[in-house]
């Protein structure tokens, strides 16, 4: 046992009196050879010192949990992690599961589970495009939720080792001190970014969703980047800058805390990872409508272009008996036009025509306008009021719904103008 010697001298003339004696005598003599040899825990199993498999190789030596492990690799190098020995996969064990590519670029290997995660690393000779999937014992497959490389396929999300030329790229649990932590996608263009648009309610702008996707992948060029960032669920008060009551409920005014996140936290992480670009714009619909606004306000020499599709902007005004300053009040207030390009649009249309019958300041109070119609309008018109008529572009589309699929058909023409800066 590990080239341990045990050497029991006696004297020779030693007698035993009885069996107890004896049986005592091998009881210790056993107990000294057992202390010789030594009882080693099993050794850790090894991933490559490089990158962050060295945070995998803490997880696999009880020093950090899974959960910890796959969530720092995620916000780091992504997964899967590329060592000199291959790429390191991981999931969180419910096995037993393996990793396979459909298309063949590697053989299907089988996880080893190991304090909570379970892992592989799998020789890739052709990464560049390869699709991984994790499979259950059943069989059943699933595409990796942490994987940093991802596509849409009809309404399923697939993932990839890696990917060049235009691809999507996630970032997954990025927060501040006072907003939850949400997913970043990242459109990264084939080409070298010269403009990066921040985009809101992330999970509607790529793929398909319950509410339909902008498809924002076909309407950027080649050198334009955007981040979409996902709403959470208190997207109602993350995406107003004030409160009003909908339905005798009380909500929303968080508009600056989420604000303050996007140009605090998401920007400093996003050029920390792709860089600066020399034009920056901020886009959204609907409650995104207003909030990028407020953003454009708010830190107006930071925004190059802001673009409004569909925004409620009567927000503050809805609710009977209440009135908050509106975003259209708080831009009037400004008393002068910042530097910048500003975009508004809305299908709908005036109904029966855009009227303050309450007295509030808000032409909000026509039943039969559609689509924040009425608002835009006077949005438009006090931004001209302001000075910013010239760099101003106002679409009205009669009759266009208040949907994702309405805003998808609007969104290349924003792209272009955007572009053309």
């Amino acid at each position: 046992m590990g080239g341990t010697h045990l050497v029991v001298a006696a004297d020779r003339n030693l007698r035993f009196s009885s069996p107890d004696m004896r049986r005592a005598l091998f009881l210790t003599t056993l107990g000294l050879f057992l202390a010789g040899c030594g009882t080693q825990a099993p050794a850790s199993p090894k991933v490559p010192a490089e990158g962050d498999a060295v945070i995998v190789q803490k997880v696999l030596d009880g020093q950090l949990d899974a959960v910890s492990g796959l969530t720092q690799v995620a916000q780091s190098s992504g997964w899967p992690i590329s060592t000199s020995q291959g790429y390191v996969f991981g999931k969180l064990d419910q096995g037993p599961y393996s990793v396979e590519c459909p298309s063949g670029a590697f053989p299907k290997a089988q996880l080893t589970i190991t304090n909570g995660l379970a892992w592989a690393i799998v020789p890739v000779s052709s990464p560049v495009g390869a699709e991984y999937r994790f499979v259950t014992g059943a069989g059943d497959t699933s595409s990796d939720a942490l994987s940093r490389y991802f596509a849409y396929s009809g309404a399923s999300t697939l993932s990839y080792v890696t990917l060049t030329g235009k691809h999507l790229e996630r970032w997954t649990g990025i927060g501040d001190t006072n907003l939850p932590a949400r997913t970043l996608r990242v459109l990264v263009p084939a080409q070298p970014p010269t403009h990066t648009m921040y985009a809101h309610d992330g999970q509607n702008l790529f793929g398909p969703s319950p509410f339909g996707g902008w498809g924002l992948q076909d309407a950027a060029g080649p050198t334009t980047m955007v981040v979409g960032i996902d709403n959470s669920p208190d997207r109602i008060a993350e995406y107003t800058a004030v409160q009003d009551v909908i339905g005798s409920q009380t909500l929303g005014g968080k508009g600056l805390e989420y604000a303050d996140y996007v140009e605090h936290t998401v920007r400093p992480f996003i050029q920390a990872h792709y860089g600066t670009t020399p034009r920056v714009g901020v886009m959204g619909s609907s409650l995104g409508g207003i909030i990028s606004y407020v953003i454009k306000r708010r830190y107006p020499a930071s925004y190059d272009f802001v673009a409004s599709l569909s925004g409620t902007f009567g927000w503050g005004s809805i609710g009977t008996g209440i009135h908050n300053q509106t975003e259209i009040q708080a831009w009037a207030a400004l008393g002068s036009c910042p530097a910048g390009t500003f975009y508004l649009d809305s299908g709908g249309g005036p109904g029966s025509g855009c009227v303050d019958s309450d007295g509030d300041g808000i032409q909000d109070d026509t039943a039969d306008s559609a689509d924040n119609y009425c608002e835009t309008v006077q949005m438009r018109d006090t931004l001209i009021a302001l000075g910013c008529g010239g760099r101003l572009t106002y679409v009205f589309v009669s009759g266009a719904q208040h949907s994702e699929p309405a805003w998808r058909g609007r969104s290349p023409a924003i792209f272009q103008l955007f572009e053309g800066l």
